[in-house]
């Protein structure tokens, strides 16, 4: 027999639902998220072009030439 009686206050309460508040990018969040998108789509298309032109085969050797290309100083793809 146990000696602690039941109490429901031992039982924490059940989490409120958590208030679904639609907030509103910025002009500037949305310029600076469309430039990222934009670079981000531009430097795949990039990759995709310099491993079709290398023979289709995503290999070590062209694994590092990617990053040597795009950590450069000059991230620009086309040299």
């Amino acid at each position: 027999m146990s000696s602690v009686a039941y109490q429901p206050a031992f039982h924490a309460p059940a989490a409120p639902a958590p208030a679904t508040i639609k907030t509103r990018r910025s002009p500037w969040r949305w310029l600076y998220d469309a430039v990222m998108m934009s670079r981000d789509r531009q430097t795949k298309h990039e990759v995709d072009r310099l491993v079709g032109w290398r023979g289709g085969t995503f290999t070590d050797a062209l694994e590092r030439e990617i990053a040597e290309r795009f950590y450069s100083s000059d991230s620009n793809f086309r040299r």
